[in-house]
């Protein structure tokens, strides 16, 4: 996984600053810096993170770290019934050192999802994927119980600089076509409009993961009732 999350930092302009147990990642003339580190036992992150932190610091060499350094914790599980929602959220919710995110997949999600993307641009390819209706459609009747599709969700959720591109073009479908024939009926184009692409860049990053499924959860109460 984090080779394949390395390819869309690169791709969204940061530049890598290395690192040896986790990657460093700025974007120069910006004060932003992430740390993505892979992780297959939750638990520990709490314990370990302030040697992250000091290791992340000297690599990036700037006084302005201290208080922009977000770690992007991207955590295996066997299975998705594995995983306990409140030890993530404990971690998320720790105030110290990083601004911290869980990322969560399985081995099956994230060989699917490079199997889907092949060799085309992995941030294009997700940006794509993520305003594409079946993908979409798949991920909410089947939440976390598919093929990759909900992984592509949490991946946008996770990672704020994922833009959801309404006019964009996939190799099958123009989803501007879609967009235009579905807007006034498809809950998702207005999710995206009018709730997640109407909030700044900082607005989002201050948003919890449970923030954003709601407003997904919402839509779909909408559109049921």
């Amino acid at each position: 996984m984090i080779e394949l999350i390395s390819e869309i930092f690169q791709a969204a302009g940061f530049e890598d600053r290395g690192g040896v147990d986790f990657k460093v990642y700025a974007v120069k003339d910006r004060v932003n810096y992430w740390v993505v580190i892979q992780c297959d036992n939750i638990g520990k992150i709490i314990d370990e993170q302030i040697d992250i932190f000091i290791k992340a610091s000297e690599i990036v060499q700037a006084p302005t770290f201290d208080k922009n350094a977000n770690l992007l914790i991207l955590c295996r599980y066997q299975s998705i019934a594995d995983i306990i929602p409140g030890s993530l959220l404990q971690v998320e919710e720790d105030p110290y050192n990083f601004k911290k995110t869980i990322l969560y997949y399985t081995e099956g999600e994230l060989n699917n999802l490079r199997n889907k993307i092949g060799d085309l641009p992995v941030l294009d390819t997700i940006e794509t994927l993520i305003l594409t209706e079946a993908v979409f459609e798949k991920h909410k009747n089947e939440f976390d119980s598919n093929d990759f599709e909900s992984l592509v969700y949490r991946m946008a959720i996770k990672i704020p600089f994922i833009r959801m591109k309404i006019g964009q073009i996939n190799s099958l479908e123009s989803l501007e076509s879609i967009n235009k024939q579905a807007l006034d009926d498809n809950p998702l184009n207005d999710l995206l409009e009018k709730d997640l692409l109407s909030i700044s860049d900082s607005e989002f990053l201050a948003m919890t993961e449970a923030d954003i499924l709601n407003k997904l959860r919402t839509t779909n109460t909408d559109e049921n009732r």
